[in-house]
C-alpha cells in the first residue's frame, strides 16, 4: 500500500510538472510547446478514462466531475485561431494542473491563511533576484517583479520571453505556485460562502420553500 502511495506522489508531481510546464511555454512560440501540450493532455485523458472506468458509479463520477471531463474533450483542435486555441489549452491544462494539486491545497487549507499568503509573497519576492540577474531584457528589479507578479497571476505569461533555461525553470515554479494559489484562494472563498451565516439563512429559506410546494 506504501508504494502504491509513493507511486501515486511520483506520478501527481510528474503531472503537475507536465502541466506547468505546458502552461509555461504555451505563450511562446517554440518547436515543442505544442508537442508537451498534447502529451499531457493524453496522459491526463487515459488517467480519465481509467478512473471513470473503475469507479462503481460513472454518471455519478462525471456528475461530480464535470471540469475534468470537459478537460479530457481535445475541444480546441476544432478551432483554427491559434489564440483561442491557447485559451483553451490553457483552461484545460489549468483544470488538470488544480486536479493533480488537490491533496496539497488539502493541506494548505489546513494552514493558516495569512502565514500561506506570507509565504507566497517572501517567495515571489526571493524569485525576482535571480530573475533580474539572469535576464538582461529586465531593466530594474521592479521590472523582474512585474514580470514575476504577472507569470504567478497569469499562469506563466509575461511582459517577455525568457532567454535562458534558469528563467524558464523560474516561470515553471511560479506558475506552480500560481494554479495552487488560485485553488487555494477559489476553495478558501467558497468555504467562508458555504459556512456565512446569510448563506444558512438562504439555503434554509430554500428549504422550506421547496417543502410548502411539494405540499
Amino acid at each position: 500500500m506504501k508504494i502504491f502511495k509513493h507511486k501515486q506522489t511520483i506520478y501527481e508531481l510528474f503531472m503537475v510538472l507536465l502541466a506547468s510546464l505546458s502552461i509555461a511555454t504555451i505563450w511562446n512560440n517554440t518547436g515543442y510547446n505544442s508537442f508537451i501540450v498534447w502529451i499531457t493532455w493524453g496522459i491526463f485523458a487515459v488517467d480519465f478514462a481509467y478512473r471513470l472506468y473503475k469507479s462503481d458509479n460513472r454518471w455519478q463520477y462525471i456528475k461530480s466531475n464535470p471540469f475534468l471531463l470537459i478537460a479530457a474533450i481535445p475541444l480546441d483542435a476544432m478551432f483554427q485561431l491559434a489564440r483561442f486555441a491557447r485559451i483553451l489549452h490553457l483552461l484545460r491544462l489549468k483544470t488538470i494542473t488544480k486536479y493533480y494539486t488537490m491533496p496539497f491545497m488539502k493541506l494548505l487549507k489546513k494552514q493558516n491563511m495569512f502565514l500561506v499568503s506570507s509565504i507566497a509573497i517572501l517567495i515571489l519576492l526571493l524569485s525576482d533576484i535571480p530573475l533580474y540577474l539572469i535576464e538582461s531584457k529586465l531593466t530594474s528589479y521592479w521590472h523582474a517583479l512585474g514580470t514575476s507578479l504577472m507569470s504567478l497571476t497569469f499562469f506563466g505569461q509575461s511582459d517577455f520571453e525568457p532567454t535562458t533555461v534558469y528563467a524558464h525553470i523560474l516561470i515553471v515554479v511560479l506558475t506552480i505556485i500560481g494554479v495552487i494559489l488560485h485553488g487555494f484562494v477559489i476553495s478558501t472563498t467558497i468555504d467562508l460562502v458555504y459556512q456565512s451565516s446569510w448563506f444558512s439563512i438562504f439555503r434554509r429559506k430554500t428549504r422550506l420553500k421547496k417543502g410548502s410546494e411539494s405540499k
